[in-house]
């Protein structure tokens, strides 16, 4: 494939992983470009391994952490819903969709950094754990430990916020 036939086809995947990293658009725009500017300069060396957006999530990964380094930050902030909701939905049905959404984020971003990119790259981009396992540089036995040990932490916090929640709205 071509430098431009990998934008086209990936683009816009990365470009969501890596907003979910670092929770601000504009950052995340400039991390995307930057990923493929990595990748044009490097798709020479490309070895055919792993697929291509395996090969490039492990590269927009890396220029993540690169941002983070840079910022001494290692944060997950969380992602505004930007999907378009079903014409047959309620109001009632969408705050109640926008409230889990936000849980979920609001969870996720308390996890440590290892739990928060297994989990977007396994059950927010759908990797296998195969190619899971390859971005992070992990075996698929640790893949699929953090991801069990990440859902139960994951699952720990939804418990903590909803009793927070709960509490708010008694004193309101």
């Amino acid at each position: 494939m071509t430098w431009e036939e990998l934008y086209i086809e990936y683009s816009d995947r990365v470009h969501n992983f890596i907003l979910l990293m670092v929770g601000n658009e504009e950052t995340a725009e400039d991390l995307t470009h930057d990923t493929f500017l990595k990748v044009k300069r490097t798709i020479d060396n490309f070895r055919g391994e792993s697929s291509y957006y395996t090969w490039i999530i492990s590269i927009a990964r890396n220029v993540v952490y690169d941002y983070w380094r840079r910022r001494r930050k290692i944060r997950f902030f969380p992602l505004k819903e930007t999907h378009p909701l079903k014409d047959m939905e309620t109001p009632d049905e969408i705050f109640q969709k926008g409230e889990v959404v936000r849980e979920l984020y609001e969870g996720i971003k308390k996890l440590k950094v290892s739990y928060q990119e297994v989990l977007i790259l396994r059950k927010i981009q759908e990797l296998s754990v195969e190619e899971t396992s390859e971005v992070l540089g992990w075996s698929v036995s640790k893949v699929k430990s953090t991801t069990m040990r990440a859902m139960q932490a994951l699952k720990q916090e939804m418990n903590v916020i909803r009793k927070e929640d709960d509490q708010y709205e008694k004193r309101s």
